[in-house]
Order: structure tokens, then C-alpha cells, then sequence
């Protein structure tokens, strides 16, 4: 039986490496969460990954008993080329010269501490690190702590502990906001296929990436119970939740958010959802009183979202005008779970893809761009993924 490792040093493990573990999970982890795992299944999985069909089922063998990226790494066999493990006394001279040069506020680039650290290397006979290595060990310095460092503490204090109330959200899941609409589509009964009415629609946005965090469906009016079930949609993993819809398409957006940001609807101020809010570490802000701009990213989806609706058939439309003379009644097809999935391909297979012009690129590059990072900002890095609903 394979047992769990021990976390390993992360700042010893090359990027090259970190990069492989983390390619082998993209890969690996539909395999080791499906209930049925066929040999073809496998093999395409060695295909791409490039390695052999054993080497396949150790890795999945190692991720089910450990499941944490680590377990991925390639296995060591000695030293090797550009690992980034240090002398302490390397470490040493990097942690001082960052210290000293780039947490300062004369706000030395990385370039000048590369040169430093090589000087003083070279005058004390140490191995001169790389510039991959130094930039590692700058990454690793928490955000807060180097901007206060190198632009004040309230410049800090302004990006990193915003007021209540603001829409700042600096990383994916920092902020989200979540709100309800009356679907603009007539849904029918699934035997009978006569008309029942029109549903209600629980949307959550991550408002770094503009990703749709979840939703939850329904023809019950908005409740707590909706709420808290939109709320664990967009924490969970969503790969069994497409898999059952039959839906092949990438929603990488899950884990717990930070902060939400609510209106002052009943069902947004019930004991249950601020208990469940409390236990899982989740911040609550409520839309200040005539400040509609607060909604805004959240209010836009929504109307985005309401626009594609109203190419379905039984489409209610949202203007009286628009629908002329037009009977909805008349022309409703969907059932509930028929409309479900069509907004899951509508999120995940368009509006994921599409430009966003507010953020400049797609909400799916925003989102991961917010995760890895970039050279004007630091990723959040991975988030805790949250396998069982009942938690």
C-alpha cells in the first residue's frame, strides 16, 4: 500500500519540476476521481503526459494515497541540474540582500540584488545561485509584507486590508458577489411537458477574474437554502458535477472565498448563512443603502447572462416591447435540468472564452493568471478544493 510522504521542502524543488507535477495533475486528476477507470483511459493519459502506461498507474497510485500536487514530483535520483537547493550559507546571503536592497523604500529592482548576492558569493567562495533561484526566494516573501516595505504602510494597509464595503479584489476568490434574477424563460413539467413557470437564477461572481464562482437553479423564490447551495457549487470541485450533466468542458473556479458581498435582501441576512460563513473562515460585506455601483460586476453578469436567454425557446424576454405579441406559454420546450445545462455551457464553453473588456482578457486567463501570478503582481497560488458538500 502506498503511503502518504511527508510535506517535502518547497523551496527545494526546481520549477522545472513543479512544473511537471503540475502538468501530471491536470491530467491525472479526472482519472483518479472517475468511478469507472478504464485501460483506455490510461493509456490516453500516458499519451499525453508522454510517459508509459505503468509509470501512469504509480503516479495515480501515489495521488490517491497523498492527494496534494507533491506526490506528482519526479522521483529524485540525486542531485540535478538547476535544482534550486542552496548552501544555508547561500540562503543566508540571499535573505540579507533582499532585506537590505529590495524591502527598502528606495526600491532597488530585482537585477541590483541578482548582482549583489553574486558579489558577495564570489567574495566569501560560495557557488553563485542562479537568477531563477533568487527570483524564487523574492516570490516567496509574503505581498503584504514587500509592499509595505517598499511603498508604506498605508499603501499597504489600502491594498491589502480593504475597507468594508469595497470592491477590491486583488486575487481569484478575494471577493465574490452573489445576487438572484427571475430567469427571463418559461420552464416545462419533464413528463408532461406542459408550462410551469419561469425560475429562479443564484449567480456568484469571482470579481478578480470575472469567472462565474457557481450558481443554483430552481423554482422555489430566493431563500437561505439557495444561497448556501450557490455558495457550495462555486466552492466545490465542479469535475463530477459536470461529468453527470454530460458536459465536457473545463470550470476550474473552486474553493473557499475570502470575503462575499451581499445585498440586504432577508435571505443574505439569515443566522444559518452567517454561521456557515463564520465556520468556514468566509468575511461578509453588505451593499451599502443607495450605492448601486457596489453590485455592479454582479448585476452585469446577470444581464449577460439574460441576453443569451433570450435566444431560448419560451423566452420571456425582458423587455414587454421586445416580446411583442409572443406567447411564452406557447413556445416554452425546456424543463429545469434542460435550462441548467444550457447555462453551464453558456458559462463554460462561451462566456469563460469571451474578452472581457473591464479586465482585458478572458475571465478563464484571469483566473489562472490571478493564481500563478505575473511581473506587476503575485498569484494567491492554488486554491483548497473542497471535495464534499457536506462540509
Amino acid at each position: 500500500m502506498t503511503r502518504p510522504s511527508p510535506a517535502p521542502d518547497l523551496s527545494g524543488i526546481a520549477l522545472e519540476e513543479w512544473e511537471k507535477a503540475r502538468r501530471r495533475l491536470e491530467v491525472l486528476k479526472p482519472l483518479a476521481v472517475a468511478e469507472r477507470r478504464s485501460r483506455g483511459m490510461a493509456q490516453a493519459a500516458a499519451d499525453e503526459l508522454g510517459v508509459s502506461l505503468t509509470l501512469v498507474y504509480r503516479l495515480l497510485a501515489r495521488y490517491e494515497a497523498d492527494p496534494r500536487l507533491t506526490s506528482l514530483l519526479p522521483e529524485r535520483r540525486g542531485r540535478r541540474e538547476g535544482q534550486l537547493v542552496l548552501s544555508p550559507e547561500v540562503e543566508e546571503i540571499i535573505g540579507a540582500v533582499i532585506d537590505e536592497l529590495f524591502l527598502t523604500r528606495q526600491r532597488q529592482r530585482v537585477s541590483d540584488v541578482v548582482m549583489e548576492v553574486r558579489k558577495r558569493c564570489r567574495a566569501l567562495g560560495f557557488a553563485v545561485p542562479s537568477r531563477k533561484a533568487i527570483d524564487l526566494r523574492l516570490r516567496m516573501r509574503p505581498a503584504a509584507e514587500v509592499h509595505r516595505k517598499r511603498h508604506g504602510r498605508k499603501a499597504a494597509r489600502d491594498r491589502f486590508a480593504p475597507a468594508i464595503g469595497s470592491l477590491d479584489a486583488p486575487w481569484p476568490l478575494s471577493l465574490v458577489q452573489i445576487d438572484h434574477t427571475l430567469v427571463d424563460v418559461i420552464v416545462v413539467d419533464s413528463r408532461t411537458r406542459e408550462p410551469i413557470q419561469r425560475p429562479w437564477l443564484t449567480l456568484a461572481i469571482d470579481v478578480h477574474s470575472r469567472c462565474v464562482a457557481g450558481f443554483h437553479l430552481s423554482l422555489e423564490p430566493p431563500s437561505a437554502t439557495s444561497v448556501a447551495l450557490c455558495i457550495a457549487h462555486a466552492a466545490l470541485l465542479k469535475d463530477n458535477w459536470l461529468r453527470a450533466r454530460e458536459i465536457d468542458a473545463v470550470w476550474p473556479v473552486n474553493g473557499i472565498p475570502e470575503r462575499l458581498h451581499l445585498d440586504n435582501a432577508k435571505e443574505f441576512r439569515s443566522a444559518a448563512l452567517k454561521q456557515g460563513c463564520v465556520e468556514h473562515g468566509i468575511d461578509i460585506d453588505y451593499r451599502p443603502v443607495r450605492t448601486p455601483h457596489y453590485g455592479a460586476h454582479i448585476e452585469r453578469l446577470i444581464g449577460t447572462m439574460m441576453g443569451k436567454v433570450h435566444l431560448l425557446p419560451g423566452t420571456t424576454f425582458s423587455d414587454v416591447r421586445a416580446k411583442g405579441d409572443l406567447d411564452p406559454s406557447k413556445s416554452a420546450a425546456m424543463t429545469l435540468d434542460e435550462v441548467e445545462r444550457w447555462l453551464a455551457h453558456a458559462i463554460t464553453g462561451v462566456y469563460h472564452r469571451e474578452l472581457h473588456r473591464g479586465i482585458g482578457a478572458t475571465p478563464l486567463v484571469a483566473w489562472q493568471r490571478g493564481l500563478e501570478g505575473s511581473d506587476e503582481q503575485p498569484g494567491r497560488g492554488s486554491t483548497t478544493p473542497v471535495v464534499d458538500a457536506r462540509k
